[in-house]
């Protein structure tokens, strides 16, 4: 019962969650190591990955899963791997997740946990996107999971899938045909109503934070300030956020950086420095997500500051650890960015180059929609 009850709080009543997992923690304790300890173990995992303890997370999360392999507790594999794999595994290397949290989907439906085989397929979906695998691939999982959630009647998964969906949609399409163009907007406001009808501020943050994304890649840098703003203002209301593993934070520091016209302007945003702290403790938890993401805010301040030489350096630092890690998404934003920054410092030649391996890049992520913008909007 207690292993149900963690998802629905964790969905819908916040604030009872740790009360929750620290009573499935205690039966363990004053019982002793039993195979559904696993669960209990893995959820407080993700609890304390939640409060940003990585440490006592990554260990705790070793414990549950070394549990489960020893117990062959294949009835818990699903909820063990969405915790843990899709918590504190995630900060640590995001592309190592995807195989167990798709692991985790596959035995959920063999098992009969369809909740947490479909939340399985959320994450790794969600970790799919943000770690830049191939859009229509993507695309074509996101269709699979959706018809199975409905056949499954699993409607809360489904409604999170759609927020992914529209942003890998809104990436690929390329088209200025009113009729899909009206399609696509009344379906996200019908998605949006949903949301703020039954108060789901989880989807609701969601939808800030993935339609965010999608507006400053497209360079709608006031509509992706708006939806940080209104996914702010929602936060203050919640008692967990979402980091997104670090990408939260990341897109709104460029956000926020893109609208910061003057060095005066840059210096006096108070987020930035928020931001800045929170990513030096992703990059010590998580190199390989999250160092490319570092070099690339340092190199947006680095051009507002006017301080040009280290902005190029910074710049290029961003793109060689990005091609490392193969982000190849968020390498062609840094792209994109540096050619910006070349532009405005009268190097065309050099801006003129990095803006076409931008646009192989976007094409490269499947991001058709992107790449053909790209080559409308570049000013010359």
């Amino acid at each position: 019962f207690l292993h149900l009850l963690i998802l629905y709080t964790f969905l819908s009543k916040q604030d009872y969650l740790p009360i929750v997992i620290i009573q499935s923690m205690q039966l363990t304790l004053n019982h002793g190591i039993c195979k559904e300890s696993c669960v209990a173990l893995a959820s407080c995992s993700y609890l304390l990955c939640e409060f940003q303890d990585f440490e006592g997370s990554e260990h705790i999360g070793s414990l549950s899963t070394g549990l489960l392999e020893r117990s062959k507790a294949q009835e818990y594999r699903s909820q063990v791997h969405l915790c843990v794999y899709g918590g504190v595994y995630g900060f640590k290397n995001l592309k190592l997740c995807v195989e167990p949290l798709m692991d985790g989907y596959r035995v959920g439906m063999q098992t009969g946990d369809i909740q947490h085989a479909m939340f399985n397929a959320i994450q790794h979906i969600k970790i799919g996107f943000i770690s830049g695998q191939n859009l229509i691939e993507l695309e074509k999982k996101v269709l699979m999971f959706g018809k199975e959630m409905i056949e499954y009647n699993q409607m809360t998964s489904y409604q999170l899938l759609l927020t992914i969906k529209q942003a890998v949609t809104d990436l690929i399409l390329s088209t200025n045909d009113p009729a899909v163009l009206n399609r696509k907007n009344m379906e996200q406001k019908s998605l949006l109503k949903q949301a703020l009808d039954s108060n789901k501020m989880a989807l609701l943050s969601d939808m800030y934070i993935y339609g965010g994304v999608v507006a400053y890649i497209f360079c709608a840098f006031d509509l992706a300030l708006a939806l940080v703003k209104k996914r702010q203002e929602l936060e203050q209301s919640m008692s967990r956020t979402s980091l997104l593993y670090g990408a939260t934070a990341f897109y709104d520091g460029l956000i926020f950086l893109a609208k910061a016209h003057t060095p005066t302007e840059c210096e006096e945003i108070s987020e930035m420095s928020s931001i800045m702290s929170k990513m030096e403790r992703f990059v010590q938890i998580g190199k390989h997500n999250c160092e490319h993401k570092m070099f690339l805010l340092e190199a947006e301040i680095k051009g507002k500051m006017g301080d040009h030489d280290e902005a190029s350096r910074k710049y290029e630092m961003a793109i060689a650890a990005a091609e490392k890690s193969q982000f190849f998404h968020e390498q062609a934003i840094a792209y994109e960015r540096a050619a910006d920054f070349f532009l405005r410092i009268n190097e065309q030649k050099k801006a003129s180059h990095y803006y076409g391996k931008a646009h192989n890049l976007y094409l490269q992520w499947g991001a058709q929609g992107k790449a053909d913008h790209l080559c409308k909007n570049i000013p010359f």
